[in-house]
């Protein structure tokens, strides 16, 4: 039956059977005496350069910066803000943020969401053993990658434990891993990380022929 009722200003009503919050977080700069130390939070956080620096001796990290709001970004930008309080030159780099949707399968991302050239294969595409079947082909899936024709830019895909596999294409991003290296790349088999061999030589088929 009805587990929820959304009544709106109009006095119009919703009911459903699950409520999804999806509204967002903000971050929380009051009562931290930031005026004290002369810094103007804005709608989206505390304002920090490359390096986490808010100001004169202070830096701010994690998602009172409202950069990405994720767990793994705030201690990358704790040892970012470390170096440089001790006194080493290194600015934070985003390009390569990885994204992982906890759901069944996993939906994961990293990198540009889109670019000039792209690719798709389905995961029905990767060989499998026969134990290595049975649940995991419950769930159809895919990986998509995407380049400027010279480096992977970006990648997203949908399958059993994406979160894991996907960081190949996070080191690849980060790194600049030139395609022709990676399609050098020995993938172990069976496993789904040969879904990058498959959708990089499809990716490759798409290449001006002078970037081959």
């Amino acid at each position: 039956g009805t587990a929820f009722v959304v009544r709106f200003e109009d006095g119009a009503q919703l009911a459903a059977e699950r409520l999804l919050v999806a509204t967002g977080r903000r971050p929380r700069v009051n009562d931290l005496g930031l005026e004290k130390v002369d810094i103007e939070p804005d709608p989206h956080g505390i304002p920090v350069d490359g390096r986490m620096r808010a100001g004169d001796g202070v830096w701010a990290i994690g998602d009172v910066t409202g950069i990405w709001p994720l767990t793994y970004v705030g201690k990358y930008q704790g040892r970012i803000a470390a170096a440089n309080i001790l006194g080493e030159s290194r600015e934070a780099d985003y390009r390569a943020v990885p994204r992982v949707v906890f759901t069944h399968p996993q939906a994961a991302a990293v990198g540009a969401p889109e670019g000039p050239i792209t690719a798709t294969i389905s995961l029905s595409q990767v060989p499998k053993t026969a134990t290595y079947l049975r649940a995991w082909d419950e769930h159809p899936g895919f990986l998509t990658v995407i380049s400027d024709g010279e480096v992977l830019t970006g990648a997203y895909g949908l399958g059993p434990e994406a979160g894991e596999w996907m960081q190949q294409a996070t080191v690849a991003i980060r790194g600049r891993v030139p395609l022709a290296v990676l399609n050098d790349t020995i993938q172990p088999f069976p496993t789904f990380s040969e879904a990058f061999h498959f959708a990089l030589a499809e990716l490759t088929t798409r290449l001006p022929a002078q970037a081959r």
